[in-house]
């Protein structure tokens, strides 16, 4: 059995069943796994994996910033495998990384593959920290990237096909799947009710409320579509920051039939909106939530906007659409949607099919192969030794 350490900064809540299915596959390939972070997820833990929660000390008053992980040297020393997010937020990491020689065997990365806002922002320090994390990276024995965006990047830079593997990054759809099954069909029409929805055509946006989301966007969009479609409704599931301003501006803009809901963390109430739903509308930052709304058959309509994550590679003309980053055109384009019924059909057929694709089950079993063929390899080939026959696979 060989002892593998994961270090994550922070998990995320939607990493726990990602983790736990990880513990199973993972073990009957011989992989002992120990995930080292500053803080397990929130609310319900699984207790099918093991978290070793360290000290953390942040730098600034932002948990999003550089932190230390107190005791992470020690312990992770002795690991035949250290997966380390390709992330320099966490000072351990390049720590670690100069010192990995004398604690592991073999050094795997596992990232977004680049940073896909580095162009949306400008600051000096951008351009410092990626050539920090491009040397590691191709001094690793692998990469494990969000998706095929990721290992592209890095087979033009000069990494070996053979190092670099997409593990395509979703959230728990089988899951999500059942928690909707458990919704009858008569609290749907309780809720519609509720909310006067009968007779909607019904948008729904899902995220938190902070600027690179832009709904403020999405609402002056929803005010132009209402002058020419009054049958439109917006429910907004999430919480944040912006949420009292947003809730000034639905009125000043006499917004009738928007609901902000506010955050809903139990997966079978949060499944009553997703099913309630026609379109999943993000015009700005997307990342996990396509997958949610993929996961209930809703189609993914969006902007061409500069601070994507990598997921947003999920949307295809079958399954949802990106428009140009302007406030009319946004709109126009989902009026179109709405004015076609067989449209809206055929896009949500997509989107179901692509969330058949992006299940956690598969996901988790490219990250174990990519663990297994990145650790296969003689360190004194410098990590461009043969593949064992295990390769990436794609998602259509």
């Amino acid at each position: 059995m060989q002892r593998v350490s994961i270090i994550q900064r922070q998990i995320p809540h939607y990493r726990d069943a990602f983790f736990a299915k990880l513990n199973g596959q993972a073990k009957e390939a011989g992989l002992d796994i120990t995930v080292y972070t500053g803080s397990a997820p929130a609310g319900k833990v699984s207790r099918a994996f093991h978290y070793k929660v360290l000290p953390v000390k942040w730098f600034t008053s932002s948990t999003n910033g550089p932190c230390w992980l107190a005791g992470l040297t020690r312990a992770s020393k002795g690991s035949d495998i250290i997966i380390a997010q390709q992330d320099l937020q966490c000072l351990n990491v390049p720590y670690l990384w100069a010192k990995r020689k004398t604690l592991c065997r073999h050094w795997i990365w596992w990232g977004h593959g680049y940073n896909f806002k580095a162009k949306a922002r400008r600051s000096w320090s951008i351009p410092l920290k990626e050539a920090v994390k491009h040397f590691m990276t191709k001094r690793g024995d692998g990469l494990i990237t969000y998706t095929t965006s990721g290992k592209e990047y890095w087979r033009r830079r000069g990494m070996a096909a053979d190092r670099v593997m997409p593990y395509f990054n979703t959230l728990d759809v089988e899951g999500l799947r059942e928690a909707g099954a458990q919704v009858t069909k008569k609290t749907l029409v309780q809720v519609r009710h509720q909310l006067g929805l009968e007779g909607k055509r019904v948008l729904l946006f899902s995220g938190s409320l902070y600027p690179e989301k832009e709904v403020d966007f999405l609402l002056k969009a929803v005010a132009l579509l209402q002058s020419r479609h009054p049958n439109v409704a917006l429910l907004i599931l999430g919480d944040g920051s912006e949420r009292t301003r947003l809730e000034e501006l639905r009125d000043s803009l006499n917004l009738q039939h928007v609901h902000f809901l506010g955050e809903h963390h139990d997966p079978v109430q949060a499944s009553v909106y997703f099913q309630l739903a026609d379109l999943f509308v993000l015009p700005g930052a997307v990342g996990l939530a396509i997958v949610h709304g993929f996961a209930y058959g809703l189609p993914m309509v969006t902007t061409d906007h500069g601070f994507h994550g990598p997921e947003v590679e999920y949307l295809s003309k079958e399954n949802g659409i990106k428009t140009a980053h302007d406030i009319q055109t946004y709109a126009n384009e989902i009026g179109g949607i709405l004015a076609v019924p067989n449209r809206i059909d055929a896009l949500q057929a997509g989107a179901r099919h692509q969330g058949d694709q992006l299940t956690l089950a598969g996901s988790v079993q490219r990250l174990v192969q990519a663990v297994l063929l990145f650790s296969s390899r003689d360190n004194s080939n410098g990590g461009h030794g043969e593949p064992t026959g295990v390769s990436g696979s794609q998602i259509h």
